[in-house]
């Protein structure tokens, strides 16, 4: 299986999912066609309809992996998704001009959100359709709903971007300023761009202008629902969408948008699957897909569901298996609560009296390996979503914090940031760094994670070597999150100079990407300051005490 087979495997694991399950259940009858599009060519697509006659509202599918990969879902009878197995719609699913059956459409100046206006338009005039259209679909099926919207074709009602954002953004490619391996590898195979983006590590003139060229909030003129996951690498930029378009969208869209936040990767968040790496969430099974369903139930059959109640943010909560709402995330009662790391491994809610100076050694040609994270495309021992990285506590180049077993719930929801005094004999270093949540039989369960390269600590615009062995301050953000880690139960970090394949490994030379012409990996000895001044600290965004009332379930 090639790499762009094993990754639509991941992507939509519903395609897989629901041909194995339930027979019996609803099917749609499949009918080829193809979509005119304005200068003259034609896209490959598949009509999915729920019964040989009638008229339905239909939902667009716009995909660059292979339009075939939903005949496993639509015509068969098995599956019992909220949304795909709906005998209340149409669907259609289109190949992307230039992919698959659509590759002999490719024009060099193809504009794929007017091509969705085109096959929106073309939906809505078919003598099977209500006129009512909207779009779904995750990661690069999400992306085009945003060039679609752009275009503002008239019969566009909703749309449901899943693990998706509007445009190019630098921090997009170059997370904390690290080329993000995983992702972009992926993404230059299939789409291209690769060698302009390994051209331009630092953010200067040219993402500035990729970042204007894309979909921009105002464009938008329709309800969304934005759905993401907290294992997904992109659920900060999601969540930052979603709540532009709220404020600044255009009419139609401003104040009319929604979130969706479980606990699902970039893989399990179309439909909500129950596991996710190593560890399944019962409470938000198929939860994308009910929300979806009531969603276009009622912007597109116009069904008085009382959606427009609804508050903007829907949240998971991690280990208490509840859902959370609210008109902004985190919540308002949020407050920073900040942990010293201290000698021995300690995380203490006071600054440590006593000063240590733990190093390691980094060594770019045996890198800290990802295992599990919010990655892409799976192999070489690493997979997607949360699991156990006990293995790695173990390693020379890994320094291990954890709070002592917690009296009371904890209970983290915002952007956590550890702020890290270190000095290393090398010009350049990175700090990758994990948060864990430390059961009491031993595992290491991955919450979130970020990076930082050393070089680029106060800009990602102005390099600045490292001077040997002298202290730097680096911060690192990482990602969102809503857990409570109960009682007895305690929080863990993870700091190390890598974080592979997920991102790229820092040769420690100066050089901005570990393959390029001339780096040399040059191993280099790390200094963390802890205690004293300066020292080392991680700050969490908490709320009050809450009640823990699931345990962490497990595959």
């Amino acid at each position: 299986m090639g790499m762009i087979e094993r990754h639509v495997r991941r992507l939509a694991p519903a395609l897989w999912w629901l041909l194995a399950t339930h027979a019996g259940a609803f099917s749609h009858l499949w009918i080829p066609a193809q979509i005119p599009m304005r200068d003259g060519t034609s896209l490959a697509a598949d009509v999915y309809l729920p019964a040989a006659s009638g008229r339905w509202p239909a939902i667009l599918i716009q995909t660059p992996y292979d339009k075939r990969q939903f005949r496993f879902v639509f015509p068969v009878e098995s599956g019992d998704d909220p949304l795909l197995k709906s005998p209340d719609y149409a669907f259609v699913v289109v190949d992307w001009r230039g992919f698959f059956a659509s590759a002999g459409a490719a024009r060099p100046d193809a504009d794929r959100g007017r091509d969705g206006a085109d096959a929106v338009e073309w939906v809505a005039s078919q003598s099977w359709c209500t006129g009512a259209v909207g779009t779904w679909g995750p990661s690069a099926l999400g992306k085009v709903q945003f060039e679609t919207a752009a275009a503002h074709p008239p019969h566009l009602r909703a749309a449901v971007p899943i693990v998706a954002q509007a445009g190019e953004e630098y921090e997009a490619y170059y997370p904390g300023g690290v080329y993000f391996r995983n992702r972009n590898e992926f993404v230059a195979a299939h789409f291209g761009g690769g060698t302009l983006v390994r051209a331009h590590p630092l953010k200067d003139a040219m993402w500035e202008a990729a970042e204007r060229l894309g979909p921009q909030p105002e464009d938008m003129s329709i309800p969304m629902l934005h759905i993401s996951g907290w294992y997904d690498h992109g659920t900060a930029a999601t969540m930052a969408l979603a709540a532009a378009i709220q404020e600044r969208g255009g009419e139609g869209a401003r104040g009319k948008q929604w979130l969706l936040v479980g606990p699902w990767t970039h893989g399990g968040a179309a439909t909500g699957t129950l596991a996710q790496g190593q560890l399944t969430y019962p409470a938000a099974q198929q939860e994308a897909s009910r929300e979806a369903k009531a969603f276009f139930d009622r912007f597109l059959r116009g069904v008085a569901n009382g959606w427009e109640e609804r508050r903007f943010a829907r949240t998971f909560r991690i280990n208490e298996d509840v859902w959370e709402e609210g008109e902004s995330w985190p919540a308002a009662t949020a407050r920073p609560r900040r942990f010293f790391l201290a000698a021995g491994g300690s995380l203490a809610a006071e600054p440590p009296a006593a000063e240590a100076r733990p190093s390691v050694l980094a060594d770019p040609a045996h890198p800290v390996p990802t295992l599990w994270g919010p990655i892409i495309v799976e192999g070489n021992g690493n997979r997607q979503g949360p699991g156990d990285l006990s293995p790695l506590a173990g390693r020379p180049d890994v320094l291990v914090f954890a709070t002592p077993p917690l009296s009371r719930p904890l209970v983290v929801e915002g952007q956590p940031s550890l702020t890290i005094w270190l000095a290393a004999d090398a010009v350049d270093t990175d700090v990758a760094v994990r948060l864990t949540h430390l059961t009491p039989d031993g595992r290491l369960l991955l919450l979130v994670d970020g990076i930082r390269r050393a070089s680029l600590r106060d800009s990602f615009s102005d390099r600045k070597l490292l001077t040997p062995n002298a202290p730097v301050r680096v911060t690192v953000t990482l990602a969102p999150i809503s857990v409570t880690i109960p009682a007895g139960h305690r929080l863990g970090l993870l700091v190390a100079p890598s974080n592979f394949d997920r991102f790229d490994v820092n040769p420690q030379d100066g050089s901005s990407l570990a393959d390029e012409p001339g780096a040399a990996a040059t191993p280099a000895e790390i200094t963390v300051f802890l205690g004293g001044e300066p020292g080392s600290f991680l700050d969490l965004p908490t709320l009050p005490d809450a009640r823990v009332r699931r345990r962490v379930s497990s595959r």
